[in-house]
């Protein structure tokens, strides 16, 4: 793909969506709509005490074109399971990463939890899940393919479960540095992947490159990456939706099995 005749495409997700978030979430709504981006995924955490009055907004939100998205349940997690999640929770997650608490059958009950909550408020049944900080867990493809959704997304990429599961490889550029050791390693982090997206951009035999993934947290505007937020927002992207990765075959992004 040339980069001049094709703008690159990106997704955009607002994670965290909550009753006490709802504020900074529709403050964060109307910086991307100001950057041109309206298609833009709400990460809804159901758990929580939702009034009638949150639940409306998320609906207007939803009829203005925001993607409706679960996130969890509690997005907390009780308790740290092990080396692999301490390391984790350390570097990345903190006490959010819910499913690392979970076996996969409790992780699978919890999502098909997640998505029953949407239906039971007469919210629009959504093809993505987002597990809280992107860690899975251990919960196997077979079981992802019982569960109404059909796409997940993970730190490296969106899983994409219509029969078979693939797994789309996308670069990842977050903002949420409410430290100075969370910002230099955000701004390492970021700067990685948005080099590999331009270089998929200005190679033509990639065909059509992978979409880049914006990820932002409700208060990421106010901390210490907000004018690199603004900067990102503002490049000249094409604003996609998630479930505009499924079922496509003319416009079929690169992927890799996994």
């Amino acid at each position: 793909m040339n980069q001049g005749k094709c703008k690159p495409r990106v997704l955009i997700s607002i994670h965290d969506v909550m009753p006490e978030t709802m504020t900074e979430v529709g403050e964060l709504i109307e910086l991307c709509q100001r950057s041109g981006h309206s298609a833009v995924a709400l990460l809804i955490v159901p758990g929580q005490p939702w009034t009638d009055s949150d639940l409306n907004q998320i609906r207007r939100w939803g009829q203005a074109g925001c993607e409706l998205a679960g996130h969890g349940w509690h997005h907390r997690c009780q308790s740290v399971r092990g080396l692999k999640h301490r390391i984790h929770s350390l570097l990345l997650s903190r006490q959010v990463a819910e499913h690392l608490c979970l076996s996969a059958s409790e992780i699978e009950t919890l999502m098909g939890r997640c998505s029953a909550w949407f239906a039971e408020r007469q919210l629009p049944l959504p093809n993505l899940y987002v597990p809280p900080a992107w860690a899975l867990g251990t919960i196997t493809a077979l079981q992802l393919a019982r569960l109404p959704f059909r796409l997940v997304e993970t730190l490296s990429g969106v899983v994409r479960v219509e029969g078979t599961v693939k797994r789309l490889r996308m670069p990842l550029l977050g903002f949420e540095a409410d430290s100075s050791v969370r910002r230099r390693l955000l701004r390492v982090f970021n700067e990685m992947n948005y080099r590999y997206a331009r270089s998929r951009w200005n190679t033509s035999a990639v065909g059509i490159p992978a979409p880049v993934r914006i990820s932002i947290h409700p208060f990421d505007h106010r901390l210490r990456l907000r004018d690199d937020l603004c900067r990102v927002l503002d490049i000249p992207w094409k604003s996609i939706r998630y479930s505009d990765l499924l079922g496509s075959t003319k416009d079929r992004i690169r992927s890799t099995i996994g």
